[in-house]
């Protein structure tokens, strides 16, 4: 039978269909203002209404739902019930989903994957500050929208489904290609789900194929629980590996290595963002282009195997006990969207127990009521008709105004006990252990002004303290980085010609430190094999005591500092050279298969290996081997 009306709304078309229900395009036909309005429906299955405990699960994210207000989330406009198939009517988007953007071959560039990033942050910023988190961020559920702006769709569908073991005909709930470990082990899901979500869909923008993919569910939560995924840049090499290791970052294992929140990953993406769009610095010296980051060119055109791009469409639901008759229910596993599940495939991994448990919860059935006792009722309700409600309600009820006038006290007095307990200065033992978590977390290199501020604080209060010995060679560190920051600051003004000749070469190679790490290595090496030969500037005290005799080199602080530096780049460029030449070795091999056949496309990858390593001193073996193939 043909849908034609539900509630308010009369049906125009069907824009979509899953396993859980329908989606529609619909017209407000009320005579009230939101007259003539075009919405989407999302009306579900009437054999859903009928299982166990499902009804109260769809008020209590209902609930949770009207909370959410943002420009980046698809807005909830009503809901209601008509002939036993609950519905909610929602904002329509004018717009693909980024999984219809990716299916039709599209690729998106650095700059487009982290503004979207960034936007799909705000968003669930604004979730999480109201205690709701999706459980189910991938491009399916991503919609653009117009003048380049997303919005995330299916909050709630997530968390309305995960609690129950359901299976529609033939299919089990959840999709498992963006799914977090914790989800994919059983664990509670927490706002860090969201984050590992958010770095599969950077992953997939960028490379054109989610992290992993599996022919079967078992082989693909082995992966999603064990499994490192391969570099993105393998696939886009012109992602700026700044970039690369942020979505590396997102898609760690253990929650705890990922963003403390969606709040500082969004700054994160924003600062990325704009330090990688300066412009390009002129080349200086021995012709090295010093850039702050690697400088990007266009998005990776190359076309990607079929496979490549097949993503994982079966999906799975995990047990876990919980309640869901209450609006707040507690913590459970999250996998969303109903789709057909295919024959049984075997594995091609070792069977676990994990795969084990989930091969079984395949052949689950469901568990529904009577039909016949299921109410057959219509009625449908506005977002905005129950805040009116609630606000009639609370208006000159003495138990809603104490409570009101109890809250405001309870929040005068805390923000007074706040207000004493900031103006409380630290102890010792609480501002030392504060520097020591700084020094953890940032490293030596990063410290800010407030943790100078910090120390010399610690050594004005508490000069008789035995850890002042211990801070002395921080502190000492605090007053060479606000040296160079006005250094760096007196060359930006007078240029180069301003700065003495070890103050040249240092901030030369502090400039290519992220674009070419081994190529600062070099130039701080032979700035301490010309100005320090003998090794006599090995700490700040020597230094200050040698600086009659460096005036007019420069302050032989930098030295000291140039080779703490040295040391510290030693071991970066063994990690890149690890984590890099594998993919290289591989591409110059692909090059010389190619070379029997087609030695013309063969060159252009021996030229573009010699254009984009040729200043790498870790990759000069493979570079030479290029030039060697190229004459």
């Amino acid at each position: 039978m043909k849908l034609e009306q539900l509630g308010p709304y009369r049906i125009v078309k069907q824009i979509g269909k899953g396993g859980m229900g329908a989606v529609y395009e619909a017209v407000n036909d009320d005579t009230g203002p939101d007259a003539g309005n075009r919405v989407a429906i999302k009306a579900l299955a009437p054999q859903l209404a009928m299982a166990d405990g499902f009804r109260e699960r769809f008020e209590a994210e209902i609930e949770s739902l009207k909370k959410l207000k943002h420009a980046g989330i698809v807005r909830l406009y009503g809901y209601g019930e008509q002939d036993g198939m609950l519905f909610y009517s929602m904002e329509l988007v004018d717009g693909p989903s980024l999984e219809e953007e990716l299916n039709q071959g599209r690729r998106f560039d650095w700059r487009e994957s982290l503004q979207i990033g960034i936007q799909i942050c705000r968003a669930l910023k604004h979730a999480h500050d109201h205690g709701v988190v999706h459980r189910d961020i991938k491009p399916a559920n991503i919609m653009l929208a117009t003048e380049d702006r997303v919005k995330i769709a299916d909050f709630g569908i997530a968390r309305l489904f995960g609690g129950a073991q359901l299976t529609t005909a033939g299919g089990v709930l959840g999709t498992a290609d963006y799914m977090s470990p914790e989800q994919a082990d059983g664990l509670p899901v927490t706002e860090k789900c969201d984050q590992y979500s958010l770095g599969g869909v950077m992953y997939a923008l960028l490379a054109g194929r989610p992290p992993f993919q599996a022919k079967t569910m078992p082989e693909m939560l082995q992966l999603q629980r064990f499994a490192e995924p391969e570099p993105v840049r393998r696939y886009a090499i012109d992602t700026p590996d700044q970039l690369d290791r942020l979505i590396a970052q997102l898609l760690s294992k253990d929650p705890n290595d990922r963003f403390p929140n969606v709040l500082v990953l969004s700054r994160h993406m924003e600062a990325m963002e704009k330090a990688l769009s300066r412009p390009v610095k002129p080349e200086s010296v021995e012709g090295v282009t010093t850039t702050d980051f690697p400088r990007p060119t266009s998005s990776l055109s190359a076309a990607v195997d079929e496979d490549a791009t097949r993503t994982l469409d079966a999906p799975v639901i995990l047990p876990q006990e919980t309640s869901m008759g209450t609006a707040h229910p507690d913590l459970y596993d999250a996998p969303t969207l109903a789709q057909p599940v295919e024959p049984a495939v075997k594995s091609t991994v070792k069977p676990t127990v994990t795969a084990e448990k989930t091969a079984s919860l395949l052949e689950q059935k469901p568990t529904f009521v009577d039909v016949e006792a299921a109410r057959k009722v219509t009625h449908f309700t506005t977002v905005d008709e129950d805040a009116r409600r609630q606000r009639e309600q609370n208006r000159g009820n003495p138990l809603v105004l104490a409570a009101q006038l109890g809250g405001l006290l309870a929040a005068l007095g805390f923000l007074g006990w706040g207000g004493w307990q900031l103006m409380k200065p630290p102890t010792a033992d609480e501002l030392y252990s504060k520097l020591c978590r700084v020094v953890t977390n940032e490293g030596v290199y990063n410290l800010s002004r407030e943790d100078a501020s910090d120390v010399e604080s610690f050594f004005a209060r508490f000069p008789e303290d035995s850890r002042t010995k211990e801070l002395q060679p921080l502190r000492e560190q605090l007053e060479f980085q606000e040296y160079e920051r006005q250094a760096r600051a007196r060359s930006r003004f007078t240029g180069a010609a301003g700065l003495k000749p070890i103050e040249f070469i240092y901030f030369e190679a502090l400039d290519i430190v992220e674009d070419n790490p081994a190529r600062a290595h070099s130039l701080l090496q032979s700035l301490l094999f010309l100005y320090d030969p003998n090794n006599t500037v090995v700490d700040f005290e020597s230094a200050k005591s040698l600086s009659k005799q460096f005036q007019e080199l420069g302050d032989p602080r930098l030295l000291v500092i140039a080779r703490q530096r040295t040391e510290q780049l030693i071991k970066e460029i063994q990690e890149l050279k690890s984590s890099q030449l594998p993919a290289l070795q591989e591409r110059l091999a692909i090059a010389a298969t190619i070379q029997r056949t087609d030695p013309a496309k063969a060159g252009l990858m021996y030229q573009a290996i010699i254009r984009l390593y040729g200043d790498q001193a870790w990759a000069s073996e493979m570079v030479n081997e290029a030039r060697e193939k190229l004459r």
